[in-house]
């Protein structure tokens, strides 16, 4: 879906809704409004062994400035964290 983007991989602390859904999140210092998730998925391991597994949800983002943004939730027993995975030109 997404090919283009710079690589950021940074952890960033996110405000969600529902118990899933995102709605803002801090990235060095700055505070990012999410008007738009123009795309999510799921993305599970079910190669490796169950206290290994990687299970992501991913989000494509648009923040109150027109930036995009790729984010995900690592779903790790007990100690779920975000990842803002990569910026955007576009989500296409």
């Amino acid at each position: 879906m997404v090919a283009q983007g710079k690589f950021i991989g940074e952890r960033i602390v996110v405000e969600v809704i529902n118990l899933e859904e995102p709605v803002r999140f801090k990235w060095r210092n700055r505070e990012y409004h999410i008007v738009k998730i123009e795309a999510s998925s799921r993305r599970l391991d079910l190669k490796s062994t169950w206290y290994r597994r990687k299970h992501r949800d991913y989000f494509i983002v648009q923040v109150d400035s027109g930036e995009w943004f790729e984010i995900y939730r690592h779903r790790v027993p007990g100690k779920p964290y975000w990842v803002l995975t990569r910026k955007l030109s576009s989500p296409d």
